[in-house]
């Protein structure tokens, strides 16, 4: 009786080995694809870094815009009051 237990025992080695080689062939499919694919995505990504560094560019314009006249105010305070403060002298 030998002889189904080591059929049975081939058709389960068989099942493992199906049940391995899915995933590495899902993975080789999935590295041809990108390999594939890698001049489009070059081009896509130049495309999206062109515009990411507008969009930074105007970004900072916008900030600049919005923040230099508060710098400009607290610059000029500080330097009114170290002119008094060098012309006044303190009471200590």
């Amino acid at each position: 009786m030998p002889v189904p237990r080591d059929i049975a025992l081939i058709f389960l080695c068989l099942q493992a080995l199906v049940a391995g080689l899915m995933p590495l062939a899902l993975l080789a499919g999935l590295a041809y694809g990108v390999y594939r694919l890698r001049g489009l995505v070059e081009l896509g990504l130049r495309k999206a870094f062109v515009y990411a560094e507008m969009a930074r560019d105007a970004v900072e314009r916008a900030s600049k815009a919005v923040a230099e006249p508060f710098i400009r105010v607290n610059a000029t305070m500080r330097m009114i009051t170290t002119i008094l403060r060098k012309l006044v002298p303190s009471r200590r």
